[in-house]
């Protein structure tokens, strides 16, 4: 956080105003679910979630919410172990076998057929130019196909042409969103960082694992630079948990909750909340 921004927040909380709090979801696909118990405790102790930003798998989880749904049925999604079914197609037409268009049906058929600026809460998400490796900050157009977009991890699904560009999952260029936050006007960020920060004791047995484990070590070396733009950084996942493993939807939703809980205090104070 920039000095001004340090300001800014200090004369809030000094002058009792108050400040407009933002939640930036970090992707990590299956591990997204503890992001379900993460809102489960900021809701419970009446944190206000005034912007959300989101990447991948965080930026279902935050579609979910400022589309509406409540944490209890987004807890209930992330708990069952075949959503992934819901949301995967299997399509032989093309280069690509599998595509995330359920994504579109499943948000649709639950939250509406709507334009990301018109959801209850003001909500952002990263993306990634296929062609330029650029950061893409999508703000308008239709929230089904945008969430979409930043959920197309490269090497299982193909890039999503939108607007004239070809774009992909936003875990390779802002994997946890809290500068986007930032810049959509939060005094007070929360960043959930569901990339477990471990180091491995045994050596790949696939190409899979060789993948996964490239993804997550670009994206933990991202996050470390969190620190300049969230007050609050949450890491509910301590293990080495595949991020194509969606059959541990309980436990990391417990794990959220846990290192909510750890944080709670600090925020509440923070913000002034008793």
């Amino acid at each position: 956080m920039s000095t001004y921004e340090k300001a800014k927040s200090t004369f809030r909380r000094i002058f009792k105003r108050k400040q407009k709090v933002g939640v930036a979801f970090g992707g990590g696909n299956s591990r997204g679910a503890a992001h379900a118990g993460v809102l489960k405790v900021l809701v419970e102790n009446k944190i206000p979630i005034d912007l959300i930003a989101g990447t991948s798998s965080g930026a279902f989880i935050g579609a979910l919410f400022a589309g509406g749904m409540s944490v209890e049925d987004i807890i209930k999604y992330a708990k069952t172990s075949d959503w992934l079914f819901k949301i995967t197609r299997l399509d032989f037409s093309g280069a690509w076998p599998i595509s995330v268009e359920g994504i579109e049906e499943f948000l649709k058929n639950h939250i509406g057929n709507k334009n990301i600026e018109a959801l209850r809460i003001p909500f952002w998400i990263a993306a990634t130019d296929y062609m330029t490796g650029e950061k893409v900050v999508l703000k308008k157009g239709n929230m089904a196909r945008i969430v979409r977009i930043s959920s197309s991890v490269p090497g299982v699904f193909a890039p999503v042409e939108f607007e004239g560009r070809y774009l992909m999952d936003g875990l390779m260029t802002d994997n946890v969103p809290a500068d986007i936050a930032r810049e959509m006007g939060a005094d007070y960020v929360i960043a959930i960082d569901v990339v477990p920060d471990v180091v491995l004791k045994e050596k790949p047995k696939n190409i899979r694992q060789i993948i996964e484990r490239a993804i997550d070590i670009a994206s933990r070396d991202q996050s470390r630079n969190l620190a300049k733009y969230a007050d609050v950084v949450i890491l509910p996942v301590k293990e080495n948990i595949s991020p194509l493993d969606f059959n541990r939807g309980e436990y990391l939703i417990r794990a959220g909750e846990e290192a909510a809980r750890s944080v709670i205090g600090k925020i509440k104070s923070d913000l002034g909340i008793s």
